[in-house]
């Protein structure tokens, strides 16, 4: 996690002595999350909600996003606080595509196994690393609004005695405002 942190902060310096537009912004939306697990629970729906910085050269910028994000499947309750570091194209000055890594660090994990609510998290990893890929628009006065789809990567199964794939996958559409660099 250094190593990525040293690695954003070095292009951010390299971006903003090349004259770069920065902006920061917050945002919030909905998540239509899963896992992709044996049994194939079914999707729930959650939140998620964060800020982000936009560092701009030209058509194509750097967006780093801090978030909250509330997924998992029915039964399972999943909480991460997740980092994507996108790399976003502009098109028309409206339209926008991103895609990049996301990083995921997970805060809570409870399951009801129809006893009630269950501590899970020491069952899972603590990590999660996933590839976004999503579309957007820009609004006048700092709007923005969009949806992606955030694939998981990795396998977050550390259920003793268990060896299947835990995986997750969450669409999401959200709005924002960016209040500073329009």
């Amino acid at each position: 996690m250094k190593k990525l942190t040293i690695l954003v902060l070095l292009l951010a310096a390299t971006m903003a002595g090349a004259n770069a537009q920065v902006g920061l912004g917050v945002k919030a939306g909905l998540n239509f999350a899963n896992l992709d697990a044996a049994g194939d629970p079914d999707a729930k729906t959650g939140y998620h909600f964060g800020a982000f910085a936009e560092i701009g050269l030209g058509g194509i910028a750097l967006q780093p996003e801090l978030l909250f994000s509330a997924k998992g499947a029915e039964d399972f309750d999943l909480s991460y606080l997740e980092i994507p570091i996108l790399l976003k194209k502009n098109f028309a000055k409206v339209l926008n595509i991103h895609l990049g890594p996301q990083f995921g660090i997970l805060t809570k994990a409870e399951a009801d196994f129809g006893t009630g609510s269950e501590d899970i998290k020491d069952s899972l990893k603590s990590s999660d690393l996933s590839l976004v890929a999503g579309a957007g628009v820009n609004l006048p006065m700092g709007l923005v609004g969009g949806a992606r789809y955030v694939l998981g990567l990795s396998d977050i199964n550390d259920f003793e005695g268990s060896d299947s794939d835990i995986k997750n996958k969450t669409f999401q559409v959200y709005v924002g405002w960016k209040f500073a660099g329009n």
